[in-house]
């Protein structure tokens, strides 16, 4: 008999993020990398960009550094 008898081969359960946790990680990045938001909110028929603008948006003038340290605090907080 192997060792591995009565193991599962299927990997340890992974950290699935919500869609709202999704949004905020994307919005820090996005302010971390290219700074506060700029441009048009996307148009009725783009509801993906129009939430991702959304989020983004909110942020206002945070600075990079500010977005930088804030996406680390939550990827810390969910030990990812």
């Amino acid at each position: 008999r192997s060792r591995a008898a009565g193991r599962s081969s299927a990997p340890p359960c992974a950290y699935r993020p919500s869609y709202e946790e999704m949004l905020r990680f994307y919005s820090y990045y996005k302010q971390a990398t290219a700074g506060c938001c700029q441009g048009p909110r996307p148009g009725f028929w783009d509801p993906i960009g129009r939430y991702k603008w959304d989020a983004w948006h909110s942020l206002g003038g945070m600075s990079k550094e500010e977005a930088m340290a804030a996406y680390v605090a939550e990827m810390k907080k969910w030990g990812l």
